[in-house]
């Protein structure tokens, strides 16, 4: 499982990774069950629960697992929490809707007995590669501001990348957390993603030049030095609902591989 920086900054599970299961041979080749010990997503959410509230009340991180297909495949037959020394499919079921989402996943995890896996039922995607990524579970824990009003201080949002990347370091192990890349730029994914940016910033009541962004991930990435080189002291969002993340460069972001299944192509200029 690559925990270091692919569950930090996309707060995700690969579950396609060191998965153990009945029938996971020694090769890493995936067979009709695969699992992964509980402990590594109580832990994740065990980890921001503790986080201190100054540090969480700009952005926070919602739990909001799910399924994500990459591959044009369908989604797992079953997930379910196998109990330590269990075999096969014995355990308690989780809830996969039609969109992927996992809605009792946080109850019944948290509840499950000491060195028990989470597993997947999937036989569409038996026999492929141990790292195969065609089915991928996030967890949803990506940091994300509080305010989705519109209108964005640049105070609001210095804080909100200085405590996104707090919040990403309780992610992960302490001995990593000197490796943690800045969260100094900004993700802004509109609910419906075929909406076109439309991405003002302002320094009082002028409108200043139109920002550069990438299209990565299914987002609008933009640093925001960029802001602050502009003396701009607020930013205006509008289109439709959106979510507006702490994130590192997309540089980065391709160096550890993060979003990179999301990738388009598609040119990301601001509009006003």
């Amino acid at each position: 499982m690559r925990i270091l920086f692919t569950a930090v900054m996309g707060a995700s599970f690969l579950l396609s990774a060191n998965a153990y299961a009945d029938d996971f041979d020694r090769n890493s080749i995936r067979g009709e069950i695969y699992c992964f010990p509980t402990k590594f997503a109580t832990e994740l959410v065990e980890k921001l629960a503790a986080a201190d509230a100054d540090k969480k009340d700009v952005v926070d991180s919602k739990l909001a697992p799910r399924f994500r297909i990459f591959d044009g495949g369908a989604l797992p037959q079953k997930y379910f929490i196998r109990p330590k020394d269990a075999q096969g499919e014995t355990g308690t079921p989780l809830t996969i809707l039609p969109d992927g989402g996992v809605p009792d996943f946080l109850p019944k995890v948290q509840s499950a007995e000491a060195g028990s896996d989470l597993c997947i039922k999937d036989v569409n995607r038996v026999g492929r590669p141990g790292n195969d990524e065609g089915l991928y579970f996030e967890m949803g824990l990506t940091p994300k501001f509080k305010n989705r009003s519109g209108s964005h201080t640049i105070d609001e949002l210095k804080e909100g990348t200085k405590d996104g990347k707090s919040l990403y370091k309780k992610m992960i192990p302490k001995v990593a957390r000197m490796f943690m890349p800045d969260t100094d730029h900004l993700s802004l994914r509109y609910d419906d993603i075929e909406t076109p940016l439309q991405m003002t910033a302002y320094k009082g009541e002028t409108a200043l030049p139109p920002i550069e962004t990438e299209f990565y991930n299914e987002s609008h990435v933009f640093d925001l030095d960029d802001l602050k080189d502009m003396g701009a002291d607020r930013l205006v969002i509008s289109g439709g609902p959106y979510q507006l993340s702490p994130v590192a460069s997309v540089k980065t972001m391709r160096k550890y591989g993060i979003g990179e299944k999301n990738v388009t192509t598609k040119d990301a200029s601001n509009a006003r």
